[in-house]
């Protein structure tokens, strides 16, 4: 190599040594009344990491829900495999659903108690004490609700119906449950939409996007498209749900093994 190249190299390494040995005096010092303000080169090298602060997270309760009462996006209860005393509600769509239940039911050792209320909405349950008093008579440690196919047309629904969801919502209390939307033959004006908003994380099962088969009336699943629709729900009851619970799949053979209560529709 050249010697002038030799000396540009040697007088890189000095100004680099310089430099470098300038940033170990982290005040600075003066030359000839010049102030030298030095780098944090050093200070940089010898400093530990910086550690992020963890996210604050809210806690749960004892039921796994957040301080506005509801669960965190997600969330899901261990399987629980016991013997339950299942309560299920509605209207008329029990008809189609409830005997594929009752099938899941017998297999898997649950008590199912059905209660149709014909043409029934959440108005309907939430201006009564109905839904406490079945509580008080068969003590359930699980609740299913079909509703809300009789409030697809309701106007301003989520002002007009939000109440009374609320009051069921609050009827149910912590019992683990789970609220089965209704089969839609048309466009609603919200309902769909108030119950998603109101109704627990992991609890709301969307049938509006689900495919039928309708009886005669155009409104109703034919009972073999009910029971694929109970079949749905129960899948997803055993993978998305809040609160899965043991439910073996049956044979074809559809069981009537259930308490039926009745009530007639509305005056």
């Amino acid at each position: 190599m050249n010697k002038p190249y030799w000396g540009l190299w040697a007088l890189l390494l000095a100004a680099l040594c310089f430099f470098a040995v300038l940033s170990f005096w982290p005040e600075g010092f003066k030359i000839g009344g010049v102030e030298i303000k030095t780098a944090s080169f050093a200070q940089d090298v010898e400093a530990e990491p910086k550690s992020e602060k963890p996210a604050k997270t809210d806690s749960l309760d004892e039921h796994g829900r957040l301080p506005n009462g509801r669960h965190p996006k997600g969330w899901r209860a261990p399987m629980d495999t016991t013997a339950k005393t299942i309560l299920f509600i509605g209207d008329s769509m029990l008809e189609g659903l409830a005997p594929r239940l009752a099938a899941y039911c017998d297999k898997s050792g649950h008590r199912l108690i059905e209660v149709i209320w014909y043409s029934s909405s959440t108005l309907c349950w939430g201006q009564t004490a109905r839904l406490t008093e079945l509580k008080k008579t068969y003590h359930p440690d699980y609740i299913m609700v079909c509703l809300g196919a009789n409030e697809l047309y309701v106007p301003d629904i989520k002002k007009a119906r939000r109440p009374y969801l609320k009051k069921m919502l609050a009827e149910i209390g912590d019992i683990p449950y789970v609220w089965i939307g209704p089969p839609n033959w048309d466009e609603d004006t919200g309902i769909n939409d108030l119950l998603s908003q109101e109704v627990d994380e992991g609890c709301f099962y969307l049938s509006a996007n689900d495919k039928f088969d309708r009886s005669r009336d155009g409104a109703h699943p034919t009972r073999a498209s009910a029971h694929k629709w109970m079949d749905r729900v129960i899948k997803w009851m055993n993978t998305s749900c809040a609160y899965p619970i043991r439910l073996n799949t049956p044979s074809e053979t559809i069981s009537r093994a259930a308490r039926i209560v009745i009530y007639q529709p509305p005056v």
